[in-house]
């Protein structure tokens, strides 16, 4: 009797596993579910029925199919993520300095780019009763996506705010040949076959860290003109009958901008400093030997950009983290960091670092420590960069002071 309901639970389960989510047994079909979404045979890996693992869950797994088959208006398949696909109207929107063209699946809709998106909200309210259960897929294109990123934060929409490297291979993997707004707009509608429900999330603004970015991108601007005039100052000078008029006018707009640079930097401090918020959290990553007020800057923009991150996550946002280049027994390529995620962090972090193998002990010793194990002294400065990161993350997060022990 024990053997005849165990094999009862068995069929049962090779029958919802077979009818309801494409399987039949162990072996796998790939199948278009009601919403005409394609749910790919690398969703789920599969789990032998005669394994000692299943075995031992038959009867949780047993429980969960039945919940999931009986639950009325859900399909039942072999992705994790499919529940809630199913249950979201999602919106791709392909973002251009003047316009947005929404595409829902079936139709395009062409709205103006303007602060606010009345249009767009307009738009929306036809289309749907309610914003509860939509999600809006856009890239991140730099300033032409901030209307439409504050919009969905104010109004309480879901968004997948993609990397437009992500979606540019993806429309690649599509076959995807020409490329117009429509065509984008319908790309990025089709990427909510392989979204995972943690990208899914109500933007968040925060104004501190915006205006800091704004700072910083300009600060940045500067010192790249200021080099570039410097640089043509230079050649002028080692220039026969190069015109003593022209000097002066090119110097006069490198002493303006080496002014501005002061400026900038002090108005930043002083923003810093008028918040209590951040002032503290601003001291902190000073104490840190080898930090100064544009790298304690830049950190605290970039830690406020991406809270409650993890030290591997903002690891990669930073571009820090390693990669690697395999294939087969002939392909071994060499190790390198991504190089993703913010690259002005990665700028401004490398000359701090350098003080830091000079003067700051904790670091010095790990730097000291690679060089000794025979690594080269790039791999070395970079795996201190991270180092450095890490140290500041940990600063920023705990609130409290560093100590060079």
């Amino acid at each position: 009797m024990h053997d005849l309901n165990r094999q009862r639970e068995y069929n049962l389960i090779g029958f919802l596993k077979g009818k309801l989510c494409g399987w039949s047994g162990q072996a796998r079909r790939e199948r278009l579910s009601s919403d005409d979404q394609f749910v790919g045979q690398m969703d789920c890996p599969s789990t032998s029925l005669h394994s000692i693992r299943s075995q031992r869950n038959i009867s949780f797994e047993l429980a969960f199919l039945r919940g999931e088959a009986i639950r009325k208006g859900t399909p039942v398949t072999n992705s994790p993520y499919t529940m809630r696909r199913f249950h979201m109207n999602y919106i791709g929107i392909d973002v251009a300095k003047e316009e947005l063209v929404v595409y829902d699946g079936k139709n395009e809709y062409v709205c103006k780019n303007t602060r606010g998106l009345p249009e767009l909200e307009k738009c929306l309210t036809v289309l749907f009763p309610s914003f509860d259960d939509m999600v809006i897929i856009f890239e991140a294109t730099g300033p032409y996506s901030h209307f439409l990123r504050e919009f969905c934060a104010h109004a309480g929409i879901r968004a997948w705010i993609v990397n437009p490297l992500k979606s540019a291979s993806f429309t690649k993997a599509l076959g995807n040949r020409s490329k117009t707004d429509a065509i984008d707009a319908k790309m990025l509608y089709e990427l909510h076959k392989v979204i995972q429900p943690e990208y899914i999330i109500i933007p968040k603004i925060d104004e501190t860290a915006q205006t800091l970015s704004m700072y910083i991108s300009s600060y940045e601007l500067i010192i790249k003109t200021r080099t570039a005039l410097s640089n043509h100052l230079h050649a002028l000078a080692h220039t026969p009958n190069a015109p003593e008029e022209l000097k002066g006018l090119v110097n006069e707009q490198l002493q303006g901008l080496k002014k501005a640079e002061t400026t900038l930097l002090d108005t930043m401090e002083q923003y810093v400093k008028n918040d209590r918020d951040i002032a503290k959290d601003y001291e902190n990553l000073l104490s840190i030997k080898g930090i100064g007020r544009i790298s304690a800057l830049s950190l605290l923009m970039f830690f406020r950009t991406y809270k409650d991150t993890s030290r591997s996550e903002i690891t990669a946002l930073a571009g820090l983290d390693p990669t690697r280049i395999e294939s087969g027994i002939s392909v071994r390529g060499r190790r390198k960091i991504s190089k993703g995620g913010n690259g002005t962090v990665r700028k401004i972090l490398y000359f701090p670092v350098l003080n830091c193998i000079q003067h700051n002990r904790k670091i010095r010793i790990f730097y000291e420590r690679l060089i000794m194990n025979h690594k080269v002294k790039k791999l070395a400065v970079i795996a201190a960069m991270r180092k450095l990161l890490l140290i500041a993350h940990a600063v920023y997060k705990s609130k409290i002071p560093y100590q060079d022990a």
